[in-house]
């Protein structure tokens, strides 16, 4: 049995035969894929057929849990491999030809620590690089990596982690959050416990930004980020932060929750009036400023939005005459 296990959660077809030949292009080749189909379609088998060269198990579960526990479809399918590592990856992103030899190349200098990644770029649909991810430090502790999260500093892709088998299973595997929202920055924080994390020397992965992903969808799981984000600040401060106000460092950790949950709103925008008022509400102790001024905030923010989206709806009207 090789140490490292390629996990893919499937659902979707569209870039699946782009993903799994990335895989299949690794120049080491010691690896198990394992492909657990969430009740998607035939396609996904049949790609699997037609890849040769790895040593791969096809699943197919005939309920799709990722509709309603996404966190569940990426526990269960784990749960299909056996190795000490495992590579959680995507149906629909690539991985550089060098990231499992970087892998195995590092790995019996790991010690402790329990979580690895890679650097990322971000692709379009037709995989055209869109961005660079700013470079990860070689090693930070969990807290660190939250900060810089709820900073902005940097992204962070659950498919650029690859992590023990042994903190998967000492953590309970990743935390049931709506659409995973935020569940993958838990899980390595809580996976990362005993020794940090360590950033790769080499292999790239990178994450694409189809229009067909949850992190893209944001009119059909608004609510669900929400309720997740919230659920998150409030993981961040029973779990993450330091006691009192400021740490010893003098990070400010209430102004960064804020920051994030700022971002977050900004980002989910526009609003209904029943999400509007579901921030304002229940943002106390997130959000210092008074709910009058929320409520305000808030509004301005939609309208904004709504008049982007139609001034861009219009400009496409006007180039298609």
């Amino acid at each position: 049995m090789h140490d490292l296990a390629v996990v893919i959660p499937a659902y979707k077809p569209d870039f699946f035969l782009e993903a799994l030949s990335s895989v299949a292009a690794q120049t080491d080749k010691r690896f198990h894929v394992y492909v657990g189909n969430d009740g998607g379609p035939r396609e996904i088998e049949d790609v699997c057929r037609s890849i040769e060269g790895i040593e791969l198990t096809y699943h197919h579960f005939p309920e799709n849990l990722g509709g309603r526990s996404l966190a569940g479809q990426w526990n269960r399918c784990v749960g299909l491999s056996s190795e000490p590592w495992v590579w959680l990856f995507a149906d629909d992103d690539v991985m550089g030809s060098d990231c499992v030899e970087s892998f195995y190349k590092q790995v019996d200098t790991l010690g402790e620590i329990d979580v690895a990644r890679f650097n990322t770029e971000v692709i379009d649909a037709e995989g055209v690089v869109l961005s660079r991810n700013p470079s990860h430090p070689a090693l930070e502790d969990g807290s660190a990596f939250i900060w810089s999260r709820l900073m902005g500093a940097r992204n962070s892709y659950a498919v650029e982690y690859v992590f023990r088998r042994e903190a998967f299973v000492r953590a309970g595997g990743f935390t049931d959050y709506p659409v995973a929202w935020c569940a993958d920055d838990i899980a390595w924080f809580d996976f990362s416990r005993r020794g940090g994390i360590r950033t790769l020397d080499q292999g790239t992965v990178q994450w694409r930004a189809s229009g067909l992903n949850i992190t893209d969808a944001n009119d059909l799981h608004q609510r669900e980020k929400l309720s997740a984000g919230l659920r998150f600040l409030r993981f961040v401060r029973d779990e993450v932060q330091p006691s009192g106000e400021q740490d010893p460092g003098g990070a400010d950790w209430d102004g960064a929750i804020q920051r994030w949950f700022l971002d977050q709103v900004r980002y989910l925008m526009p609003l209904g009036p029943a999400l509007s008022l579901k921030v304002v509400r229940e943002s106390d102790g997130v959000w210092r400023a008074p709910k009058a001024t929320r409520a305000i905030i808030v509004m301005v923010w939609s309208i904004r939005a709504h008049l982007r989206r139609a001034l861009r709806r219009m400009s496409r009207r006007l180039s298609d005459r």
